[in-house]
């Protein structure tokens, strides 16, 4: 089954990249909020991606336009219901995604893909939410989606192969580089990353170094293209932290447990480039 019309629940930064990136691939794509104001704020958020994608050269004038002509933000979940793929990009907590994925489920046909954006979540866990769980299949894109080539296409250990095949082939189609893994805590990008961005936090608080030199080691010694905290700014500390809280909470395995420094960020609001300042400051 190929994948001509595509429905994405949750609009926020990875949801609005992810409708972007296919838009601009001509899929018809609709996104669907829980409000008027959310929806709003994705409209122009996936306005902006596209413009910012046209300035740096990446599409033509024709391409942006043929972009905003397939896709559009409504507040009605009933909108999934026509959809050949329906990708759940809600906020990372097991039960709202169990929430939403319960809901789609019942609206959707028995051919329709359902795939989930987490990040960390093992997929069982959302896949026994619907009553298809053979049919769900993990598509975690990396921010920002629109620049950021990999897909990590995630299967359970019931997960057909055919739907596997066919998110990589999906994931192509949208200029990525699909990477299929199994369905373990944290996959392998936040498996990874995350010990490394706590360790970096971690390394600051003991006053090993301060933090601009510790991006700068990394970055002039190991050919990173910027350091931690640079990139954990990037992802989004509230982000950095959920994923380490997730993982921990699988595995209990103390390298994954967020810093001090790290949930004092939070708590502050100090969430990165996204709130103009996180480890650094920034202009928003």
């Amino acid at each position: 089954m190929s994948v001509n019309k595509m429905a994405v629940v949750g609009c926020g930064t990875m949801g609005s990249g992810i409708i972007q990136v296919a838009a601009q691939t001509g899929i018809e794509v609709v996104g669907i909020e829980t409000n008027e104001a959310a929806a709003e704020r994705a409209l122009n958020r996936i306005n902006a991606g596209l413009d910012a994608t046209l300035k740096r050269g990446k599409i033509t004038e024709e391409q942006a336009a043929k972009a905003r002509e397939v896709f559009s933000i409504t507040t009605d979940l009933g909108a999934v219901a026509s959809s050949d793929i329906v990708v759940e990009a809600v906020f990372e907590d097991v039960a709202l995604k169990n929430d939403i994925l319960g809901r789609i489920d019942k609206l959707v046909g028995p051919n329709t893909f359902i795939a989930s954006n987490t990040s960390t979540i093992p997929l069982v866990i959302l896949a026994a939410a619907t009553t298809r769980p053979e049919r769900v299949v993990g598509l975690h894109f990396f921010n920002p989606v629109p620049a950021m080539k990999l897909v990590e296409v995630i299967k359970t250990p019931v997960t057909s192969e055919a739907d596997v095949t066919a998110m990589v082939e999906l994931a192509q189609r949208m200029g990525k580089s699909p990477v299929v893994v199994n369905d373990v805590p944290g996959f392998v990008g936040n498996l990874l990353i995350t010990p490394y961005l706590n360790d970096a936090i971690r390394a600051l608080e003991r006053g090993v170094a301060p933090m601009e030199s510790i991006d700068e080691v990394m970055m002039l010694g190991f050919n990173h293209p910027m350091g931690p905290f640079r990139l954990a700014d990037l992802i989004g500390l509230d982000i950095v932290h959920d994923m380490g809280a997730s993982i921990y909470e699988e595995t209990r395995d103390p390298k994954y447990f967020p810093p001090i420094m790290l949930k004092q960020y939070v708590r502050l609001g100090w969430l990165g480039r996204k709130t103009g300042r996180g480890f650094y400051h920034y202009d928003v």
